[in-house]
């Protein structure tokens, strides 16, 4: 069992980068409950999503090819 999380434990990190993507960018939620509680959510952090989440996407891709 451990074989199998250390051979795809980098899906994670792209999981994670990718979502950040769709949240950043607004794809996600389509229909949000509260449009003011998102909109002051993607004025505060937006900006900073649409950065990191890149980082997540390189890492997972890096752990899943085995260099980390």
């Amino acid at each position: 069992m451990l074989d199998t999380y250390d051979q795809w434990s980098g899906l994670i990190p792209i999981l994670c980068g990718i979502y950040g993507l769709l949240l950043a960018y607004r794809v996600v939620p389509r229909k949000p409950k509260d449009p003011e509680k998102m909109d002051l959510w993607h004025r505060k952090f937006g900006k900073p999503m649409k950065i990191a989440s890149p980082f997540f996407i390189i890492f997972g891709i890096l752990e899943l090819l085995g260099v980390l």
